[in-house]
């Protein structure tokens, strides 16, 4: 069949969601989505761990390069065990904990981050801030175990901080855990705020690389369009989301469809359009205004 023979081609074209609203440059992972981004709103702007501020105890924040095995290999889902972890396994370096009890010890430790966060901030809400732009800031360098820690202190002080779900949904998107990645950018959607455009493009690319792993992806592109529908209904304007919806189109086979939204992308910032989605889409058909040779 067409359309399955041609998943493979397209895992190598599949776009991510560039926003246009940050600016941190480019590292090892490459696939970063939100991080992955140009512009003057940005969140990560060349802060380092010297530059923060002294808010916590030493056995609160650990130390950057630190030497630990990933806890995303061998923490397959996050989830709630209601037990403490296993010796030799440490809970900061794991999405929201991975959902295990904490020890008496880890406990007073949180309580001792806490007031010293609140005597160093406004509120916990903007300390959750503080810690959460780290997190991207770690996450820029690839560190991604700091990178979780400082999203797991961003949860502790405040667990409706959008951020920190979509932080973490990107370092688990970028280690191939996509069901976990999908569970994350969910929670942040779910919390009562503005409608935020990005993060559903963003979570519409991880169920399009979901969709290019499953010979039976219709759920998983259904979810894709359904996100890039509402993202375009928000802002009109964000070309990647149309360049999104165009490979969701190639993959249903969709062709009409997928050149459509190019056009509309194009037609809205030529700069931003994907030339390796437009190379495949001029595989599939020719350009029906013919624009593209």
């Amino acid at each position: 069949m067409l359309l399955r023979k041609n998943k493979t081609l397209l895992k190598n074209i599949i776009i991510f969601g560039f926003c246009s609203t940050l600016s941190i440059g480019g590292f090892a992972q490459q696939i970063v989505l939100k991080s992955q981004t140009t512009g003057s709103n940005s969140l990560v702007k060349g802060t380092n761990l010297a530059n923060e501020k002294k808010t916590t105890s030493n056995s609160s924040v650990i130390k950057t390069k630190q030497e630990a095995p990933s806890m995303l290999e061998s923490i397959a889902e996050v989830v709630i065990v209601n037990k403490t972890a296993p010796i030799g396994i440490d809970i900061n370096l794991i999405p929201l904990y991975g959902g295990f009890t904490k020890t008496e010890s880890q406990e007073i430790d949180d309580q001792m981050f806490i007031s010293d966060c609140d005597k160093q901030f406004k509120s916990r809400a903007e300390a959750s801030a503080f810690f959460s732009k780290m997190g991207w800031d770690y996450l820029a360098e690839g560190d991604k175990n700091t990178a979780i820690h400082r999203f797991n202190l961003s949860w502790l002080l405040n667990n409706e901080n959008v951020e920190t779900y979509w932080g973490l949904g990107v370092i688990e998107f970028q280690s191939e855990n996509f069901s976990n990645a999908i569970k994350l950018m969910n929670k942040g959607l779910e919390i009562p705020s503005e409608p935020n455009y990005v993060l559903m493009a963003d979570l519409a690319t991880v169920y399009i690389k979901t969709a290019l792993n499953n010979p039976n992806s219709m759920i998983e592109t259904a979810n894709a369009r359904n996100l890039l529908t509402k993202s375009l209904e928000i802002q009109p304007k964000y070309t990647p989301a149309y360049m999104q919806l165009t490979l969701v189109s190639i993959i249903e086979n969709k062709l009409d469809d997928a050149w459509v939204s190019f056009h509309q992308g194009y037609d809205l910032n030529p700069k931003e359009i994907n030339f390796e989605i437009l190379a495949e889409l001029l595989k599939r058909k020719a350009d029906p205004k013919g624009v593209f040779k």
